[in-house]
């Protein structure tokens, strides 16, 4: 195990709980100033659902760091489960304070003393970039060589000559699935990256360890998918709301 990844491991540990806490009491504190001015459950709901969402994110690290701390490679997966969770976590707070704020101004919703935008988003930022460093160190060279279980070896063939092994390649189609699912374009990037991890999964399946990058596709399909079905939902709550109050 390259030494490096204990001492990630070590910070995941500290950090995994400042994800949660930090995350829980900015946004505790603005859901109750919010539930102060009688905010309907369409407005609070969403929100305690990011909070939520941010509590599991940090015990996903949390439980990471020790999986780093005690060398098994389960440490790594977890770790990237928060660093790609994390761009979902982020996109979402923009999405749903995007969301209401366009609702308050055209009155869809009314929030009674609410003169000035609540920000929901201080601090994730913080951590997405903490999320972009662990990508870095986990998918090096030496991690992933790890993570598979290999030694880095030079094989002398007979003559004193050095075997090469070929490089294992990694799909453009699930690094494009990867970044097509952070770009928050009408939902156009979620929908794409959703095609195209399914289908690098499906070449990736193929090439029988010729190609790699599964990790990205599953990445890829699995914020898309997140996106798709939590924009879905939200939609589908102010649409209800609206109809109970008429």
């Amino acid at each position: 195990m390259p030494p490096r990844l204990k001492k990630l491991g070590y910070a995941n540990v500290v950090v995994g709980p400042l994800v949660a806490l930090v995350n829980l009491f900015i946004i505790g504190k603005s859901l109750s100033r919010l539930v102060g001015f009688g905010a309907s459950k369409g407005v609070i709901v969403p929100l305690a659902f990011i909070a939520v969402v941010f509590c599991v994110l940090g015990v996903i690290l949390f439980v990471g760091g020790i999986g780093l701390i005690k060398e098994r490679r389960w440490g790594r997966i977890w770790s990237l489960i928060f660093a790609f969770g994390s761009f979902g976590g982020a996109f979402l707070v923009n999405i749903i304070a995007q969301v209401l704020s366009n609702l308050i101004e055209t009155g869809a919703i009314s929030i009674p003393g609410l003169h000035q935008r609540e920000n929901f988003g201080i601090g994730i930022g913080i951590f997405t970039l903490y999320g972009i460093l662990l990508i870095i160190f986990l998918m090096l060279a030496d991690a992933r060589t790890w993570a598979r279980g290999g030694i880095e070896v030079a094989v002398t063939g007979p003559a004193g000559a050095v075997a090469q092994t070929p490089a294992v390649g990694t799909s453009g189609l699930a690094i494009g699935s990867f970044v097509a699912s952070l770009i928050p374009f009408l939902l156009l990037g979620q929908i794409t990256g959703l095609v195209l991890g399914i289908i690098a999964l499906r070449k990736i399946k193929q090439s029988h360890g010729t190609i790699g990058g599964k990790g990205f596709a599953i990445a890829g399909v699995t914020i898309s998918s997140l996106i798709l079905l939590f924009i879905i939902g939200i939609v589908a709550l102010f649409v209800m709301d609206t109809a109970f109050r008429k």
